[in-house]
């Protein structure tokens, strides 16, 4: 059926040809006996060349049919070819480098991938006044080499060690199980879903250290999280099951207690998806913990320049319930950005007091309930036209003084401040001559961003206290501690 008049053409020609040239038998019987041999003999050879003409024309529709047949096994050789190219190409891996990392994955990346990204932080701090004796000095903050990826399209992992400040933890290492998109399985050890300011990315800190109110949260801790984004990503859930930690500490990998914290937090983005640009970048949310610390061991706050300015007595612990609670929010629009929270901690504390009973001694628990409390604001302004957000910016015009460009620069702005319950100095709790009450801390910073990965910081920051200072009968104020810190970091 590929070709049909290739075969019937010569047919219908030969046929038309033998016509013209051979009569009927009864007129070939007439002109026969009329006709001279010679006639007969022409004619008998031009029947004979038709003849061989037929016979060459079948020939060549042989040939022309063994031709068909050829570029038809041709073809088919093609086809099968090509759909062998395609199923391999449909099951070659995908090998991949751009300003998210490095990673490979299956055809599809949804099924399996596995990804190698990183960050380091190259600082230098430097004191102008305090009373720590903390030294001026370069270090690294974080060296984090992150491994992280998808096993059978619904199973993610994130291993990250940290090489920093001359120490090895492990900050993260769980899975996360998206089998229910609406309900997904987090286990491990990862960041409590607690605080705003701490569950920001650290390459996406507006400053080189995080606010004062840090010293009230948890960092992380090792559980099992129930989580998901609703309404296409207006509404943020995760309620978490965790061993509990003190406030500010990470370090804390096995429960010390079989009591259990219980973590809540709601974070809503309602205009997210809003066409009008200045109601997008509007979020707002609660958190709160609750649960029993007893026989952990207590917090201590530091400073920006991670100096210590309060810490409990010897002999106190962590001695029951611990209930924290922070509204949160963040507002972005076009180059400005604003976050803010608030966080109280309300704790049980047990102080191990000697008492003598005529000529014996005896210790007694002293259990008290207190509550510290602070607050935090922090704006900023990108100068060069980019749109600021809770995530990493990217320059429009990355460095490359060569071409006249020279990446993106931000300015920012923070204040923040903590109050310890007095009471804990009142019953001793804390010593009123080496903790203060509280601390203010107003931070500046410039920030040069100059590619997607790479970030150079500039900040100021100086704290006020009341209290920490003097003797018992005259206590006075700690002394301002002012820092500047330089960060240079690469993130990908």
């Amino acid at each position: 059926m590929r070709k049909p008049t290739l075969q019937i053409l010569p047919i219908m020609l030969a046929a038309m040809l033998i016509g013209a040239f051979i009569p009927t038998p009864p007129a070939l019987a007439q002109s026969s006996l009329s006709r001279d041999p010679k006639d007969r003999d022409r004619k008998d050879q031009e029947i004979s060349e038709l003849k061989n003409e037929i016979r060459l024309l079948e020939h060549r529709v042989e040939t022309l049919e063994g031709l068909d047949q050829k570029v038809r096994v041709i073809d088919r050789k093609l086809e099968v070819q090509a759909e062998t190219q395609q199923v391999k190409a449909q099951e070659a891996p995908i090998i991949k480098a751009d300003a998210q990392g490095f990673s490979i994955s299956s055809a599809n990346p949804d099924d399996w991938q596995l990804k190698f990204g990183g960050i380091i932080q190259a600082d230098g701090r430097f004191f102008t006044s305090g009373d720590d004796k903390s030294p001026s000095t370069f270090y690294l903050n974080r060296v984090r080499p992150i491994l992280s990826g998808t096993l059978w399209k619904y199973y993610d992992f994130n291993i990250t060690p940290d090489f920093g400040q001359g120490k090895v933890v492990l900050q993260d290492a769980y899975i996360n199980d998206r089998y229910f998109q609406q309900a997904q399985l987090q286990v491990g050890k990862y960041k409590a879903p607690f605080d705003l300011e701490r569950l920001q990315s650290d390459r996406d800190l507006l400053f080189s250290e995080r606010a004062l109110t840090i010293n009230l949260a948890p960092n992380r801790d090792t559980g099992a999280e129930l989580h998901s984004d609703l309404f296409d990503g207006r509404l943020t859930y995760q309620f978490a099951v965790m061993n509990g930690v003190p406030n500010n500490t990470a370090s804390v990998d096995i429960d010390n207690n079989d009591a259990k914290d219980f973590i809540g937090r709601l974070f809503a983005q309602p205009f997210k998806h809003s066409e009008y640009q200045w109601a997008k970048g509007l979020g707002f949310g609660f958190a709160a913990t609750y649960g029993d610390e007893s026989n952990n061991t207590t917090s201590v706050y530091k400073t920006y320049g991670q100096s210590t300015w309060f810490s409990y007595n010897k002999g106190v612990t962590a001695a029951g319930a611990r209930f924290r609670f922070s509204p949160q929010a963040y507002y972005y629009a076009g180059g400005f950005g604003l976050l803010t929270e608030y966080v109280s901690d309300r704790h049980e504390l047990n102080r191990n007091i000697q008492l003598k009973e005529g000529s014996f001694f005896k210790y007694v628990n002293d259990y008290e309930t207190f509550a510290d409390s602070g607050y935090s604001m922090q704006g900023s302004y990108l100068l060069t036209g980019e749109d600021a957000s809770y995530y990493t910016i990217k320059p429009y015009h990355p460095f490359d003084p060569r071409h006249g460009t020279w990446g993106a620069w931000e300015i920012a702005a923070r204040i923040s401040n903590l109050a310890t319950d007095r009471g804990q100095f009142k019953l001793n709790f804390a010593d009123p001559t080496v903790s203060a009450e509280s601390a203010t801390e107003y931070d500046l910073g410039i920030n040069w961003y100059l590619s997607q990965n790479v970030k150079w910081q500039f900040d100021y920051a100086r704290t006020f206290f009341n209290g920490g200072a003097g003797v018992t009968s005259a206590i006075k104020d700690r002394r301002d501690e002012s820092v500047f810190e330089t960060q240079l970091q690469i993130a990908f």
